[in-house]
């Protein structure tokens, strides 16, 4: 397959909003990537996918086993 340049030309308009937008774009990929590496949230995800009968098996309920993961910061 070639190569095809991409030869479009973007307005003074569009570039200042993409310029003005970068920073907040990169702060945001930031704050996805702390939430998806934060180990609670990853346990809560967890939980999330656990069915109602998985959680009896364990002797939990889901109100129970969220309060133990966040119970203290709330």
């Amino acid at each position: 397959m070639a190569f095809q340049a991409d030869n479009t030309l973007i307005s003074n308009g569009e570039m200042i909003r993409e310029l003005v937008l970068a920073p907040f774009r990169a702060i945001g990929r930031g704050f996805e990537f702390l939430i998806e590496n934060n180990h609670r949230a990853q346990a809560l995800n967890a939980l999330c996918e656990m069915s109602d009968e998985e959680l009896a098996a364990k002797g939990t309920t889901r109100e129970e086993a969220v309060q133990r993961l966040v119970g203290a910061y709330f």
